[in-house]
């Protein structure tokens, strides 16, 4: 099935490996979520490719780098290292020669270097940082447009297994947009819109169990606040500050808790 995008993309299941791989610009990267929406053969394969992806991290084994490879990186940055001048007036790229210094200090120190996988836990993170990011950039931060939980919520009912936690926070200076269909890694979830001053909140939930404090992160430019409670595991991503993230932590707690 074809899903023709109002900027002009036309998304097929042909594009599942380049979104998969982080081919696709923002905008048809968009285009291709909504694809998703309507065709199960494609979010049933994406999710086994990240299935085997997340399995190959788990399994992956650390190797050492051995005293023969050593050895001849360090060969290599010796015959960078006689060439540096006229390298340089070559115009050789400063990112080459950063790559080059970090791997002079690896190994002139001994020290034992291997491929470090990202955890299932930072995936999430850049994953939802990137959603909230292209929902911003392409316009289009709400499917739903309400100020009202009583829309919000049942409006996920169907396009996702979660049923979300929705609070008015209006009082308090966070007041409901809205809510959107988010896929930042392998389903579709409801992401829910909060107004913060001229910023927005995206609150993320996933199914989870035990609680946790709030964790402040920075990733690309926005402040990202996790938390565990009442059976789900919370993440809210805003250009906010952390401090602004903090008070509506606060607010959504205390109001989704009178609520349940």
């Amino acid at each position: 099935m074809s899903v023709f995008d109002p900027l002009g993309y036309i998304m097929d299941c042909e594009s599942l490996h380049l979104y998969f791989d982080g081919e696709l610009d923002t905008v048809a990267a968009i285009a291709f979520e909504k694809h998703l929406e309507t065709c199960a053969q494609c979010r049933a394969e994406l999710a086994e490719f990240r299935d085997i992806r997340r399995h190959l991290h788990a399994e992956l084994t650390r190797m050492p780098a051995g005293d023969g490879l050593q050895q001849k990186i360090q060969s290599s940055l010796d015959t960078v290292a006689e060439e540096e001048a006229p390298v340089r007036r070559r115009g050789w790229s400063w990112q080459k020669l950063a790559v080059a210094a970090a791997m002079v200090a690896m190994v002139s120190s001994g020290t034992t270097f291997y491929l470090e996988q990202p955890s299932e836990e930072s995936l999430w993170l850049h994953g939802i940082v990137n959603a909230h990011e292209r929902a911003l950039l392409a316009g289009h931060s709400i499917d739903v447009a309400s100020s009202s939980r009583h829309t919000v919520k049942p409006w996920f009912s169907g396009k996702t297994t979660i049923a979300p936690l929705v609070a008015d926070l209006s009082d308090v200076g966070f007041p409901l947009v809205g809510g959107r269909l988010d896929v930042p890694l392998d389903r579709a979830m409801p992401a829910i819109v909060y107004g913060a001053g001229p910023h927005l909140i995206s609150l993320y939930m996933r199914p989870a169990d035990g609680e946790s404090a709030p964790r402040l992160a920075k990733l690309d430019g926005f402040s990202v606040l996790s938390w565990r409670r009442s059976g789900f595991a919370f993440t809210a991503v805003s250009d906010a500050d952390g401090d602004e993230l903090a008070k509506f932590q606060q607010a959504f707690t205390q109001k989704s808790a009178v609520m349940q």
